[in-house]
């Protein structure tokens, strides 16, 4: 398949990038390749046995190539990516899709440029079980003057303070049972900071998206947004406004150290478009590091109320229109109204870690494990391996949700995935 005018001129600035700026001594070449295999079982009446995957066998690709740096008062990103999945399930999303069953994302699960400003993704591969994209995941141009600068083109954004579930964090957050969090997709943006005498931060964004359907830039589709961060004694203080999607936002978060643990408790407060009532979503949580007979543990406990979600499990088949626009958009990647979430990282070895966190709605009793380890085996290369389990009973959200008019679930299942990564 040919490639895009827009992907091989900006390949050829990632070639100049590479082979002159890299020179300087601000300026580096990097980059990654994953590949991940995942193998998940489904009960008889789940939805993806239905529509034929069970067991689901998937595989996946994505490699980055990236030119970060600057010189002087500029800086610059140039990152590249090729994102490829094979397997049973992108067969399966695809007959779900068409049915109208699947609520989020693209029809394959892979990134696209649908909403943003700039549209730097082609698709390289679409078939059945088969789909590749390649893409500018960063493209972006930046000044610093002192304390204050000003970057322009597509990067990444995060707010708030949680670390499980992100009310704060409403551009593009990472999903909670999300595995791979290095990268976030990146989103075009203008994003402004200026620095007052510290520790007093401002940051400043605008986000002009397109309406999916029409593909027009709309302000009822965008984003602006401004963050302040402040001190105020032993506590760090955000205070944040929004007009965000055609909605307003307003919010803050506090961070504090409570003995040798760190406190943190984000609130968003939610003007809900075309509804006669507001809302409020709020995330807190306690994190803490401790050596134990020499081996360095790591916890959190979060709890998570979500001012959208649903507070009966009858209702999760047809949600409110507010959390449906919202999952839709990537914003939110659950269904009711209250959640915990508890961690702990151990490490057995310099070069091997063990993590287990388990999602609990406290709604309806239902879980979600994951338990993985990870084995740095050479300085650029790692190894990782886990299982991810729900538990629950038949209408609960991980124990499976029923399909209007059927006799089927919509249920996580029961996976297994190796995962390797190389680092250059």
């Amino acid at each position: 398949m040919a490639i895009s005018h827009r992907i091989f001129a900006a390949s050829c600035l990632f070639v100049m990038a590479a082979s002159g700026l890299v020179c300087a001594a601000d300026w580096k070449l990097g980059g990654h390749a994953k590949y991940q295999y995942r193998y998940t079982d489904y009960r008889a009446d789940d939805l993806n046995a239905a529509l034929g995957a069970d067991p689901a066998r998937d595989q996946s690709l994505d490699l980055r190539l990236q030119v970060d740096g600057g010189t002087g008062p500029w800086d610059a990103s140039v990152h590249y990516e090729f994102l490829t999945i094979d397997g049973d399930s992108l067969s399966a999303r695809r007959r779900g899709t068409a049915l109208g069953l699947i609520r989020s994302g693209t029809a394959t699960g892979l990134p696209d440029d649908r909403r943003r400003l700039f549209d730097l993704t082609d698709t390289v591969s679409d078939r059945d079980r088969t789909a590749a994209v390649q893409r500018l995941d960063r493209l972006a141009i930046g000044y610093r003057d002192g304390g204050r600068s000003l970057r322009f083109g597509r990067q990444a954004l995060s707010w708030g303070n949680g670390l499980v579930f992100q009310p704060l964090d409403f551009i593009n957050p990472f999903a909670p049972t999300a595995i791979d969090k290095e990268y976030k997709t990146g989103e075009d943006m203008l994003y402004a900071q200026g620095a007052f005498p510290s520790p007093t931060d401002l940051q400043a964004i605008v986000a002009p998206r397109r309406d999916p359907t029409t593909h027009d830039v709309e302000s009822s589709e965008s984003t602006y947004a401004i963050k302040l961060r402040l001190r105020a004694g032993a506590v760090d203080l955000d205070l944040l406004g929004a007009r965000h999607v055609g909605e307003d936002l307003a919010g803050f978060g506090l961070v504090r150290s409570v003995g040798g643990a760190v406190w943190r408790f984000d609130a968003l407060y939610m003007d809900i478009d075309n509804s006669s009532h507001d809302a409020w979503s709020i995330v807190t949580n306690l994190d803490y590091s401790w050596v134990w007979r020499g081996t360095n543990f790591y916890g959190y406990v979060e709890y998570f109320r979500n001012g959208v979600g649903e507070n009966e499990r009858a209702n999760y088949a047809t949600p409110n229109s507010a959390l449906v626009a919202r999952i839709a958009r990537g914003e939110l990647f659950t269904l009711a109204r209250d959640y915990a979430a508890i961690a702990t990282q151990v490490e057995l070895h310099p070069l091997v870690n063990v993590f287990g966190s388990l999602i609990w709605n406290l709604n309806d009793g239902s879980a979600f494990l994951q338990v993985r380890g990870i084995y740095d085996w050479r300085q650029d290369a790692q190894l990782s391996a886990g299982v991810n389990i729900g538990f629950g009973d038949r209408g609960d959200e991980f124990g499976g949700i029923a399909v209007a008019g059927s006799s089927v679930f919509i249920a996580p299942g029961r996976s297994f995935f190796l995962r390797t990564a190389y680092y250059f």
